[in-house]
């Protein structure tokens, strides 16, 4: 029942290829975040701004969705209006 809420994306990893599954509200958030960083695509944001930081007691998934939420959280504390930030990702 939860994967139909879920869509997957392919990523390379040290480790081999691999499939990561999110919401697609985070995968949505993930290409605006990299468009407003700079960033050709949500892959190179997601290989230089997300996977360097993660620690090896968390599964990748739950990582990705805790950095996604503090990108957002920053970007507020730096905007004069979270609607802006929600239209964005809407």
């Amino acid at each position: 029942m939860l994967r139909r809420y879920l869509e997957q994306r392919h990523i390379d990893l040290d480790s081999g290829r691999s499939c990561l599954a999110l919401e697609r509200e985070y995968w949505q958030a993930l290409e605006v975040l990299a468009y407003e960083d700079g960033w050709n695509n949500w892959r190179d944001f997601f290989y230089m701004r997300v996977l360097p930081d993660k620690p090896e007691d968390i599964s990748l998934a739950s990582h990705v969705r805790k950095m996604v939420t503090v990108f957002l959280f920053d970007e507020h504390a730096n905007s004069d209006n979270l609607s802006d930030i929600c239209k964005s990702v809407n």
